[in-house]
């Protein structure tokens, strides 16, 4: 986990600064936090700190909350909390979850809108709204 998570998307960034990439999109997650007792969110801090130390000249970080798709391989736990939290996304839309496909137009919006900053975090509200379109 620590090594595609962290150390790949990492080395990733350096390869793309390397290759004269000026602005980078990292998808990291919802409390990510250097300093966490959970590795989960330990390590996806770890890498924002890692990502924006390359010195691209805009970094976008996106923290989305739980992310909604269709898996093909079955994980019941996730399964079941993707069903509770779609009940929960009817009230609440932009609190707990984020379909993938949301994510993924916020972050191909934010490469086209002007910056906001040498670095950029996108919690979860703002990823629903950016990814509207």
């Amino acid at each position: 986990f620590v090594r595609v998570d962290r150390d790949y998307v990492a080395q990733a960034a350096e390869l793309a600064r390397a290759g004269g990439c000026k602005h980078f999109v990292l998808q990291s997650s919802q409390g990510a936090n250097r300093d966490s007792r959970f590795l989960y969110l330990r390590v996806k801090g770890e890498v924002e700190k890692l990502v924006q130390a390359v010195g691209f000249d805009r970094c976008t970080i996106l923290r989305p909350a739980v992310l909604l798709c269709k898996r093909q391989e079955s994980r019941p736990t996730e399964w079941m909390a993707q069903q509770f939290l779609g009940v929960v996304a009817r009230v609440f839309p932009t609190a707990y979850s984020v379909p993938v496909e949301t994510v993924a137009r916020a972050m191909v919006a934010s490469v086209l809108r002007p910056g906001e900053g040498k670095v950029e975090v996108l919690e979860n509200k703002a990823i629903h709204e950016l990814g509207k379109a």
